[in-house]
């Protein structure tokens, strides 16, 4: 019985597919030379530019992440290997067109037509102002695959001569400049000595009979925010009976760091300015020069600072003599969640536009490798920080002379990873997060109170910098950037309801302000929020980080605002300065 002709057709047109006249030799080289140029530049070469373009984002050495790179690359080329080797004639040509293809406008891609879309810190990337981008890089895409197909179709000869050429000319020229690279890699020895300290929860619930000073720190909040909560859950307005809410608190920067370290340290030298000098520059200069927190910790009392280390104190050395939560146990690094956060960079970099927003990750997600031996290193987790308060509670030292307690907590900053209960849930909203951590504080206040420490005790709640709101493309600033601030001092009469000041203060004046809770000389640190009047005019100075006038680079300028009278009306801001920034290694 005779197969039908239809099925004869099929079996002609595949065996046409399959036909092949190259020795398997030829293939094989070619393959290899294609599978080798996509997995070198895309598992090897991205990650370990990512790593030396942004060392103090890396909380792991790069020889750690190096053999898994290496690891991941072999599989990645053998297994392209391994599938072109069962491939034969049109159906390799195919195949090998798209790896080819892939591979040159991903470089292409990553190396020219990028955007800049500034440091993945949790700050939502308004991806519908990049629609155009996002077409024309596919454009470009189309027509890359387009041009191999092309040659494909009418020389095969000068297809495989262009391949093989290209492939090989990728592989040098990433090649020669990872050898640039690699130097700079071996000096991550302070990094790699750093990997034995870190900031840990010791102490992190337990308080002092007396003189106790709280900093409950909610990222990248507005006052507005907090304003809306107040207004909404009027419950909790008599729980915050004896603070004051202060409506006119200004910032000094627009981003976690320098703001956290400013803060704390009060450093801001001509020299050293932030994005002037390289972070660990600045971080080691601004820790080096601060007298507050060396003063508060010689006064008596116990330091504990529950923040993101590398972005607030740099190494451990730098605060070494002035905070008492160095965790001192090892710490090591999860490897296969390292490659996949940097495969995820990776991908980020060499993807078009339109994928992008599928590989997004927080630069913040990378300390998720890392963990200490004893797993107590501190992380800017809401979840975990409340999961393990529930498991303990708060205790209170008999022996401690005092403490000051700086909670950094997530806040407004995404990704959130709680509800309104604090219970764990990562599709959630800003409010939801928010909701949460004033929870979290409300009930830490309560159990102060039945330990019988909160008249003894000073609590600020506020926040590091405000949300970029409402356009994150700003080549200047186009609203007011008011902070939370409230304040219950020690001995404060609690029959009194949550007031209100619009008094115009800084972060400068809140440093001045700790060190009096203190009992420290707090003239030094300049003028406490309590010796300011009511009425009494003020100028203060805030830095934001801006786009060019393009609105294509994000960070390109660095506009200094000079804040004259009421910082809630805007036509008292006033751009006095712009700098570039300066970001040396």
């Amino acid at each position: 019985m005779s197969k039908p002709s239809q099925e004869i057709d099929i079996q002609k047109k595949w065996g046409t597919l399959w036909a092949e006249k190259r020795t398997l030799r030829v293939r094989m080289l070619m393959a290899a030379l294609c599978a080798f140029a996509f997995a070198f530049t895309f598992i090897i070469f991205g990650p370990c530019e990512i790593y030396a373009g942004n060392p103090n984002d890396m909380p792991f050495p790069f020889s750690a992440l190096v053999p898994m790179l290496l690891l991941a690359g072999t599989v990645v080329f053998g297994g392209l290997l391994g599938v072109l080797f069962l491939l034969r004639g049109k159906v390799y040509d195919i195949a090998l067109s798209l790896l080819f293809a892939v591979t040159v406008s991903g470089y292409i891609q990553g190396n020219f037509l990028n955007l800049d879309h500034g440091a993945l810190d949790g700050k939502e990337i308004r991806w519908l102002y990049y629609k155009w981008p996002m077409i024309w890089d596919l454009l470009f895409w189309f027509l890359i695959f387009g041009v191999v197909f092309a040659l494909l179709y009418f020389s095969q000869k000068i297809w495989s001569q262009t391949t093989g050429f290209i492939s090989v000319l990728l592989i040098v020229m990433q090649s020669v400049a990872l050898c640039f690279l690699l130097p700079g890699f071996a000096l991550d020895s302070n990094l790699e000595k750093d990997m034995k300290r870190y900031l840990s929860t010791d102490g992190i619930y337990e308080l002092a009979p007396k003189n106790n000073v709280i900093f409950f720190l909610l990222d990248r909040c507005d006052r507005i925010f907090i304003d809306d909560l107040l207004a909404q859950h009027s419950e909790w307005v008599e729980q915050l009976n004896g603070f004051v809410s202060y409506r006119d608190f200004v910032g000094s920067f627009s981003r976690t760091y320098p703001s956290i370290a400013y803060l704390l340290t009060g450093v801001q030298e001509q020299e050293s300015m932030p994005f002037m000098v390289s972070r660990q520059d600045y971080l080691s200069q601004a820790w080096k020069k601060t007298i507050l927190l060396p003063e508060i910790h010689e006064s008596g009392a116990q330091i504990g600072l529950y923040t993101d280390f590398s972005s607030v104190v740099g190494v451990i050395d730098n605060v070494d003599e002035m905070v008492d939560n160095i965790g001192t146990e090892r710490v090591l690094v999860d490897r296969e969640k390292m490659l996949k956060k940097m495969l995820d960079l990776s991908a980020y970099r060499y993807l078009p536009e339109a994928m992008k927003p599928y590989f997004q990750i927080y630069t913040g997600d990378l300390r998720e490798a890392i963990f200490a031996t004893e797993d107590n290193m501190y992380r800017v987790d809401d979840y975990r920080f409340w999961d393990n308060y529930r498991k303990t509670g708060l205790t209170v030292n008999e022996k401690l002379k005092g403490t000051f307690r700086f909670y950094h907590l997530q806040g407004a900053h995404p990704p959130f990873n709680i509800n309104e209960n604090a219970e764990y849930d990562t599709e959630n909203t800003r409010d939801a997060q928010l909701t949460g951590n004033l929870n979290m504080i409300l009930q830490y206040i309560d159990e102060m109170k039945r330990k019988g420490i909160y008249d003894e005790t000073t609590i600020i709640i506020s926040t590091d910098h405000a949300v970029d709101y409402p356009n994150v493309l700003l080549s200047e600033l186009d609203t007011s950037r008011i902070l939370p601030l409230l304040i219950k001092p020690a001995h404060t009469d609690l029959s009194t309801p949550l007031q209100v000041s619009d008094k115009q203060i800084s972060q400068d004046n809140l440093r001045a302000s700790i060190a009096s809770y203190f009992d420290l000389d707090s003239e030094k640190y300049g003028r406490t929020i309590e010796s300011i009047g009511e009425n009494e005019p003020m100028t203060r100075t805030f830095w934001m980080l801006l786009y060019d006038e393009t609105l294509q680079k994000r960070d390109a300028n660095m506009g200094a605002y000079a804040i004259t009278g009421n910082g809630n009306d805007f036509s008292n801001w006033h751009l006095v300065e712009t700098l570039v920034p300066n970001y040396p290694e």
